[in-house]
């Protein structure tokens, strides 16, 4: 028994890393499909009552490695879904709907509703220290806070666009970095791969 957990240990990292290469170029692939997304923006501006009592999940939120894998599998399963007005569901989603969809929906955390309230949350990171799961904020055509996306990696963040509904859209395209506000980490990442079987948190290289 002691042999087959230890060769479990040893080989799950290798998979995941291989998966890893495959579910982003397949994420990738797709984007070129939707490349038109690169001209595309969105502002959210729906109002909420505030009236909701659920408690937020406390920060940061401690996943495993293995949960970033589900993140791009659940991002990828949602590409092309039409933006809604105040969506917050495979109907359609607004920016920080679709945000909220994910992180519920992998890591079974509960956010705050808008992209403001989502901006006061979390560590604030360098554009050079993103890693997948982070948000990333935005000001279009206002002066306050009103778009949110999740970084994936090579300069690459997921988003509900409201003229191309779920999509992905590099840091690089000239409307989003000239409208970049900051980018906030919500997640703590758990290494699995400690000889004693017991989890320890792995470097988050969080910078203020």
């Amino acid at each position: 028994m002691g042999t087959r957990t230890s060769t479990l240990r040893t080989s799950c990292p290798t998979h995941y890393r291989g998966l890893r290469q495959v579910l982003c170029w397949t994420l990738l692939c797709t984007l070129a499909l939707f490349s038109g997304c690169t001209g595309s923006h969105s502002a959210q501006g729906v109002k909420y009552s505030g009236k909701n009592t659920k408690k937020y999940t406390p920060l940061p939120i401690s996943v495993h490695e293995d949960k970033l894998i589900e993140l791009l599998e659940n991002i990828s399963s949602l590409l092309g879904i039409e933006y809604h007005y105040g969506g917050q569901s495979v109907t359609g989603f607004d920016c920080s709907g679709f945000v909220n969809y994910i992180y519920k929906d992998t890591f079974k955390a509960y956010l705050p509703r808008t992209s403001q309230e989502l901006a006061r949350r979390g560590k604030k990171i360098s554009l050079q220290n993103l890693k997948r799961g982070d948000l990333v904020f935005f000001r279009l055509n206002s002066s306050r806070i009103n778009h949110v996306g999740i970084y994936l990696e090579n300069n690459l963040f997921a988003h509900a666009s409201s003229s191309r509904g779920v999509t992905m859209t590099s840091l690089n395209n000239g409307y989003y970095k000239k409208h970049f506000v900051k980018a906030l980490r919500l997640l703590e990442i758990m290494d699995t791969g400690t000889a004693d079987g017991e989890p320890r948190h792995a470097r988050t290289d969080i910078s203020d």
